[in-house]
């Protein structure tokens, strides 16, 4: 009898990790964590951000996405063009072979406009991708708070990095090492 009690216990541990794992796979593509920052509920725009591992041999891409709490969805980049930062739709996301791609704040994102529904904090919401090689993956965007950062190496060791050179205007420095950089 206590053997079936700790193996429930273990199953139970088990199964509420995959209950909370965010995570979605589709051929070679591995999607985690998708997210939302949480806005105000009057908004009309809201955004979406993943990582997409892809661990094929081919590269993958992605054409567009779709949600029915949006009446329109585009890809997006932060990209900085004559000293500014500027948000613009892209026509695809490259999804290269044996790498990954972040669809993070500041860089990559999907777009949602002329919002139907806004979601609350703690709430999912669909999402559907659609990709060039792995084609339809509907997938569940979680709501976080405004401030949340997906884990993307942004803590990465600088010490070693040559930053001669680099145009360092605009760049966000706050709680970087910059010990020992060249």
């Amino acid at each position: 009898m206590k053997s079936l009690h700790a193996l429930l216990l273990a199953a139970s541990v088990f199964t509420s990790g995959l209950a909370t794992a965010h995570e979605f796979e589709s051929g070679e593509l591995h999607i985690d964590h998708p997210w939302s920052k949480e806005v105000p509920p009057m908004s009309s725009v809201a955004a979406a951000f993943f990582s997409v591992d892809n661990h094929g041999d081919q590269a993958d891409v992605l054409l567009r996405a779709e949600s029915p709490i949006a009446e329109k969805v585009e890809l997006h980049e932060h990209a900085h063009e004559n000293g500014m930062m500027k948000m613009r739709k892209v026509d695809d996301i490259q999804i290269p072979a044996h790498d990954t791609q972040l669809l993070q704040p500041g860089g990559y994102h999907i777009m949602m406009f002329n919002l139907t529904s806004v979601p609350k904090l703690g709430d999912s919401f669909p999402l559907t991708l659609y990709f060039q090689n792995a084609g339809k993956v509907d997938v569940k965007v979680k709501v976080e708070k405004a401030d949340y950062m997906m884990n993307t190496g942004q803590n990465m060791d600088h010490s070693q990095m040559d930053h001669q050179g680099m145009d360092h205007d605009g760049m966000d420095h706050d709680g970087m090492n910059h010990d020992n950089m060249h």
